[in-house]
């Protein structure tokens, strides 16, 4: 009498097969998905980062997801800070903070600062430059530098003290980084550089040659520039 009739074991194979072969997908799926985030690694790991995109970008995605609280970079809150110090210390004609892409340029006149022809820091300008440095060493955002530049009119000087503009613009630019250092700005975020008359902000002189008395008044300034440190 013939035994029970039973399934050909090929057959059984070839279904197991099959289930395997179901799931390996998913193996390769993983392969794939790991392979493209390492190369959004690397990618990235080489890039620059283009700060001033980056809170671009971020103030969008915030404007949208908050819209009843809109988000301010750490640059925009210091230049309301530093715009509060000008209303303050009543120095509209004499101070004058611009936002950039790379941070803010704090301008503020020479006649503001220093007698004629001096370096040295006046006292009536003391109470404006504490809150200045203030502002800048309370600043959120810490990898910033502070530059500060003196430059001059094309008059020339020559004195004892300073026998060029060279002279005066560098040691205009310095008493600033020791006063905003003895107010608690970190010394090793500053730097100081003279240009002299090198880089008027307008013409010291007219078509016909002749100083102009009012473009000379504004070329005779310090720039404070607190921006993102390079690199």
């Amino acid at each position: 009498m013939p035994g029970p009739k039973t399934e050909p074991r090929f057959r059984r194979q070839r279904i197991d097969t099959e289930d395997d072969g179901g799931d390996s997908w998913l193996l390769t799926y993983s392969d794939a998905v790991t392979l493209l985030m390492t190369f959004l690694v690397l990618m990235l790991s080489v890039s620059t980062i283009d700060q001033s995109k980056y809170e671009e970008v971020v103030e969008s995605i915030k404007e949208k997801a908050l819209e009843t609280e809109k988000f301010k970079s750490p640059f925009e809150t210091l230049k309301q800070d530093l715009d509060k110090v000008t209303e303050e210390h009543n120095l509209k004609d004499k101070m004058e903070v611009v936002r950039h892409p790379k941070g803010v340029t704090i301008e503020l006149s020479s006649s503001s600062l220093y007698p004629v022809g001096s370096a040295d820091i006046q006292a009536s300008a003391a109470s404006a430059l504490r809150a200045v440095a203030n502002s800048i060493k309370n600043f959120e955002y810490k990898d910033y530098q502070v530059e500060i530049e003196g430059h001059t009119d094309n008059v020339a000087i020559n004195t004892l003290r300073y026998p060029s503009n060279w002279e005066l613009s560098v040691h205009r630019a310095t008493n600033i980084v020791r006063f905003l250092s003895f107010e608690g700005v970190d010394n090793k975020k500053m730097k100081a550089a003279g240009y002299a008359d090198t880089r008027p902000k307008v013409p010291n002189l007219d078509e016909a040659g002749m100083p102009v008395a009012e473009n000379q008044a504004k070329n005779r300034r310090i720039v404070i520039r607190v921006e993102r440190k390079d690199g």
